[in-house]
């Protein structure tokens, strides 16, 4: 029992069914870039390393807090995802990866701020959708509802904070929130 409860078996039955394979999405099947050399110059001079231990997590495991849940899993040899539970008014992430981020909308509605192109673009996604964040593309999820939502990456995990979408989270986990 708990946020997830209810949207969990199906959570967790759309990430494996996505990681293995038997649903079909559109991943960049090269091998992604271990670096950021392909970051944009005007993203380059905007990260800032993770804290020690970011992304290194015991599987299977639960982080909480005040903005809901994260449960980290594996399945198969060692392929990675978790599975989100976020309240509204929120913010995760605020960073950029070398692999391609995937994120299946089980329930609820979340924008996603990414900066291409020297511009920040805004797209809102609802329940049986599919984020696909290509690697280097520094990304915000702003949740407008409570959401579940499953994540993975299309390779090994590795990040640093695109500091002005991170000061983002930072602000929105310190605003009051109404529940």
């Amino acid at each position: 029992s708990g946020p997830l409860s209810a949207a969990c078996a199906l959570a967790l039955a759309s990430a494996l069914g996505f990681v293995c394979g038997r649903l079909s999405v559109g991943c960049n099947s090269q091998r992604p870039d271990t670096t950021l050399n392909d970051v944009a110059d005007e993203v380059r001079e905007h990260l800032a390393p993770t804290p020690p231990g970011h992304g290194q997590v015991k599987v299977p495991s639960v982080i909480r807090d005040a903005r809901g849940e994260i449960h980290n899993l594996a399945a198969g040899a060692g392929v990675r995802f978790n599975v989100l539970f976020t309240r509204a008014g929120f913010k995760r992430s605020g960073d950029v990866h070398t692999s391609a981020q995937l994120d299946a909308i089980v329930s609820g509605l979340v924008r996603v701020k990414t900066r291409e192109r020297g511009r920040d673009v805004v797209r809102e996604y609802g329940p049986g959708t599919i984020v696909r964040i290509p690697p280097h593309v520094p990304h915000v999820f702003d949740f407008v509802k409570d959401t579940v939502m499953v994540e993975w990456w299309d390779g090994p995990f590795d990040a640093r904070y695109y500091t002005p979408y991170r000061r983002e989270v930072d602000a929105a986990a310190s605003a009051p929130h109404r529940r």
